[in-house]
């Protein structure tokens, strides 16, 4: 593979693809690939960021908005005419990059009008089924066939995670017709896939998401039900709003937010995570500024676009850890071993299948946005008192 240049462009409805994409480029590397990434502004920032050096060519990406009243599906389906024209402009710039840059190979994580018919063509997903609210749920099939049409485009199709029954994506890529060309390679993270196991034992520091297995126990979906988990403000100096402070001025115990996906959702979980946990410190760990001021009266530490290593810090120093149910962010917890109060972006069916999949499982507890009171009540009681 030495000189092979490999073209890789993610999909830029948020940072989970580019990231997802980072050790891939980074094994294509150590094989002795030229690597250059294909993306929107922010998202090359975050690329050059994690891998210095690296080539870049800036191209126009596609923005989802989110509703902060209607459901997220029903808001993705009302930009379907922009979703469909971007498809089509990002097969021009395609073919414009294909004659300035001649690669070899191009990935695509997720564009759908990023393949060529002259040069090998890759598409990563890990959503071969798309996920429909239950009510819609007799259209399925009709996406599941134009998603295999659209595959089919393609000379392979990879899924980063593990055939058998042990997975993480559930149904969207399991237990149905798979096209010809479909290929699993397990989870892909920054962190890395700890040992040889599918799995890597989940852990927290104590309490509901402490490990649910051994090494010796096969993997099952259970959660233990030892002592809650505490998370007491400890007898330090508090978290301050901060941007880059070292990891080692976090009180401890304190909790890990991870903030991600598009706005007005961002800021209400936020909103909605301060309030619950009022109390405690919170650390919170975000790939782009914040849209809205901190929540005041709540020792919370504000950490954007922090690197690999410290978001392994942050994240894995954490007594409990609370994200959206994107798949990125389940893929980089479990190679980290960590379990984690996972909370769906409300009517994003995807997010919501995957909660109900994982929870209970792996570590993973699921919440609904709007039902938070349990994230306070897994506080040790004589913490409360404090």
């Amino acid at each position: 593979m030495n000189g092979m240049k490999v073209l890789i462009s993610p999909l830029s409805w948020g940072f989970g693809h580019a990231g997802r994409m980072i050790p891939l480029a980074m094994e294509l590397e150590r094989r002795g690939c030229e690597v250059v990434f294909a993306a929107d502004a922010p998202l090359t920032e975050m690329i050059v960021r994690e891998l210095p050096g690296i080539k870049t060519v800036e191209i126009p990406g596609l923005r989802i908005r989110y509703s902060r009243y209607l459901p997220q599906y029903v808001s993705i389906f009302l930009q379907l005419p922009v979703i469909v024209a971007s498809a089509v402009r990002e097969h021009a710039t395609l073919r414009r990059l294909a004659k300035e840059l001649d690669p070899m190979v191009i990935i695509s994580d997720n564009r759908f009008g990023f393949c060529h018919k002259k040069i090998f063509s890759v598409y990563v997903t890990h959503q071969v089924r798309i996920a429909f609210p239950a009510f819609l749920a007799f259209l399925e099939p009709l996406a599941a066939w134009m998603h295999r049409m659209i595959i089919s485009r393609y000379d392979l199709c990879l899924v980063p995670d593990y055939r058998g029954s042990e997975n993480l994506s559930g149904r969207l890529s399991h237990g149905g017709r798979l096209p010809a060309n479909v290929a699993f390679i397990g989870p892909l993270s920054r962190f890395g896939v700890a040992g040889t196991e599918p799995f890597p034992p989940c852990r927290m520091k104590s309490g509901p998401l402490s490990p649910c297995r051994t090494k010796s126990e096969p993997l099952s979906p259970c959660r233990t039900k030892s002592e809650p988990l505490s998370l007491s403000r400890a007898k330090s100096e508090p978290l301050q709003p901060d941007t880059g402070a070292p990891p080692s001025s976090l009180a401890q115990p304190y909790a890990c937010l991870i903030l991600s996906g598009p706005e007005p959702q961002r800021s209400l979980l936020l909103r909605k995570v301060s309030e619950s946990l009022r109390e405690f410190p919170l650390a919170v760990l975000s790939a782009t500024p914040l849209n809205t001021p901190l929540p005041s009266g709540q020792a919370i530490h504000l950490l954007t676009g922090a690197e690999t290593g410290t978001m392994r810090q942050v994240i894995t120093g954490a007594s409990m850890v609370i994200a959206r149910t994107g798949y990125t962010s389940v893929m980089e917890l479990v190679s980290l071993g960590m379990g984690a109060v996972l909370i769906p972006t409300p009517g994003q069916t995807e997010q919501e299948y995957l909660g109900r999949h994982l929870d209970g499982r792996y570590g993973f507890i699921t919440m609904n946005q709007n039902r938070l009171e349990r994230l306070a009540s897994v506080i040790l009681p004589e913490h409360k008192k404090e």
